[in-house]
């Protein structure tokens, strides 16, 4: 009986023993294969994405050709498909017009602060819209 609670403590220490080994190697591969995290680098619309930001985004305006559409998601809500492929979600697009298939040029800035629930595209700010 002693001989036998004398292998199992030995066998626990063995086990304990190995569970404390130094995984300095594990965590460095660890620290390899996690990218690091910082503030996504956002380009500015209907710019080739290898472009710098904009020092100061909330001041830069751009323009938007596109096709207004509306989509029945979400509730229903209007959006601007770029001609370049780019999808903006306008907060304050006037009623006039929001018609389906309606072709635009638009002059925005970048909505960084805004949120909204119709998950489709860039959240802009509408400076002012001219119909094509």
């Amino acid at each position: 009986m002693k001989q036998a609670i004398t292998t199992l403590l030995i066998l626990a220490c063995v086990v304990a023993l190995i569970g404390c080994k130094d995984k300095s190697d594990s965590v460095k591969d660890i620290q390899k294969a996690e990218p690091i995290l910082s503030e996504p680098h956002m380009t500015e619309p209907n710019e080739s994405p290898s472009s710098e930001s904009p020092t100061n985004p909330n001041t830069d305006t751009f323009e938007i050709h596109g096709t207004v559409v509306h989509k029945n998601m979400e509730g229903g809500f209007f959006a601007i498909d770029g001609d370049d492929g780019r999808k903006y979600y306008p907060v304050n697009l006037a009623p006039s017009f929001r018609k389906d298939g309606l072709k635009v040029k638009v002059t925005a800035r970048l909505s960084r602060d805004a949120m909204s629930i119709h998950m489709y595209g860039v959240i802009i700010e509408v400076l002012s819209t001219v119909a094509q």
